[in-house]
């Protein structure tokens, strides 16, 4: 399993698909800066999964490598339901590259268009379907989810990345206005980044800022850098590393919790 870690890894590569290291049996970058650090050099490649053998595998997703993807959820949200009712309504998408994954939801891969700017972004397309694109990046097959299980590749998928029907593009890359929530929204972002926040806020401020981020879409690694920079800035005096982990941490934990995925 270790080899084929390495191997898929540097397959990905030579297709021209930047790749980088995720935690074992997780989905967090094991680099400085998260998929921004993904390549598709050899070199580099062979020096991360050296270091450890069984890290799981990010692809980036956008123009570095050329593709952008379809995550579909199975959970509460049922991303497979809502799929299927907007192919009834415009039409079947093509075959294409396609994974199962470890939580029993559906990636599905498509070329980058030239003539788009697709963003990341949760339930645009439709409730429980969410893109990754430019900033954002997906675990690829043969990694280990969180539950223990394997992504693996859909056994009847294309070999290679389909275009995506004009229809899809024009919802992920349509304009939506996301409502205020509880946990997405301070009450007055000016005060929030402008006057800082004291001893006995901090927490809750990194929480309300989290969720906001989240209700937007970001990737994990983004999301981190953000919030680690508004911590530093805003925050007096600014909460410890662990700290500041711990209260992301479970901010993300409840969203996936919302979304159904454990």
């Amino acid at each position: 399993m270790t080899d084929r870690l390495l191997k898929t890894a540097l397959t990905l590569a030579a297709k021209g698909i930047a790749v980088f290291p995720i935690a074992p049996h997780g989905k967090v970058p094991m680099t400085p800066h998260g998929c921004r650090n993904a390549t598709r050099d050899t070199a580099t490649i062979r020096q991360w999964w050296t270091r450890d053998p069984i890290f799981n595998i990010g692809a980036a997703c956008g123009a570095v490598s050329g593709i952008w993807v379809l995550d579909v959820d199975t959970g509460e949200r049922d991303g497979e339901a809502h799929l299927n009712a907007l192919e009834q309504q415009h039409g079947q998408l093509p075959n294409t590259v396609s994974c199962i994954t470890g939580g029993g939801g559906r990636h599905l891969y498509f070329r980058w268009p030239k003539d788009r700017d697709i963003r990341n972004s949760v339930n645009r397309v439709a409730m429980g379907v969410d893109v990754r694109a430019g900033g954002g990046y997906v675990v690829v097959p043969p990694s280990t989810h969180p539950s223990g299980r394997f992504y693996v590749w859909a056994p009847d998928c294309a070999d290679r990345f389909a275009e995506a029907p004009d229809w899809l593009l024009d919802l992920a890359t349509r304009v939506v206005r996301f409502p205020d929530n509880p946990v997405a929204a301070p009450q007055s972002w000016a005060d929030l980044f402008h006057e800082g926040v004291t001893e006995g806020g901090r927490n809750d401020a990194v929480a309300r800022v989290t969720g906001y981020l989240l209700n937007r879409g970001l990737e994990t690694a983004e999301l981190l850098e953000i919030v680690a920079a508004f911590n530093d800035a805003r925050c007096k005096p600014p909460l410890s590393n662990s700290e500041l982990l711990r209260t992301v941490d479970s901010i993300i934990r409840r969203d996936l919790k919302s979304r159904g995925v454990e």
